[in-house]
């Protein structure tokens, strides 16, 4: 079987602004940083690893046609985090999905830093992992979506953006959320 060649859109492979970078390359770059963490946040938030790998390719087509568009280039880390955010939403809505373990695939997601662990080892993280759920399931659902995009390494302006929230609100929310977190571990 021959290779088939797919040429992009020769707009995109014209700079974009002052600097010369292409939308092209502005897609690559934000996408080697983001995709795996942006993939992370979509399980947290409860979707399964095919659907998280689905959103994150459409969050970076989405990307892509934005740029093409002229879009605003600043805080495009959390516009894709928005954009995810906002397409698990709507497949979640439209299949009425029940409510499901935000924390099911957690294992999937360390499979890469895996490693042969004793019975004792074992036990001890699944109880670990037990009492982290535990104690996630107390927090209000603004409280977990701040820590969870907090954990991504989101800031509290980034975070304000995709949940679109104050930047004050974001910060009541991550801080309360700690302190219930370290009262219930």
């Amino acid at each position: 079987m021959q290779p088939v060649d797919f040429a992009l859109p020769a707009t995109a492979l014209t700079p974009d602004d002052a600097d010369g970078v292409s939308s092209v390359d502005l897609v690559l770059e934000h996408y080697d940083r983001e995709q795996l963490p942006l993939r992370r946040y979509l399980i947290f938030l409860g979707a399964d690893v095919e659907t998280a790998r689905e959103i994150v390719q459409e969050c970076f087509l989405r990307l892509h046609e934005h740029l093409l568009r002229g879009g605003d280039q600043s805080q495009l880390r959390a516009w894709l985090y928005r954009v995810g955010h906002n397409l698990l939403r709507n497949t979640q809505s439209a299949f009425h999905s029940a409510k499901t373990d935000r924390f099911a695939d957690a294992g999937e997601m360390n499979s890469l830093a895996a490693k042969e662990k004793s019975v004792e080892e074992d036990l001890l993280a699944k109880e670990q992992v037990a009492a982290f759920h535990q104690a996630m399931a107390q927090l209000s659902a603004a409280q977990k979506d701040c820590l969870i995009l907090r954990a991504q390494g989101l800031k509290y302006r980034e975070i304000a953006d995709v949940l679109k929230l104050s930047v004050s609100t974001v910060a009541e929310n991550v801080q309360r959320g700690l302190d219930r977190l370290k009262e219930s571990m």
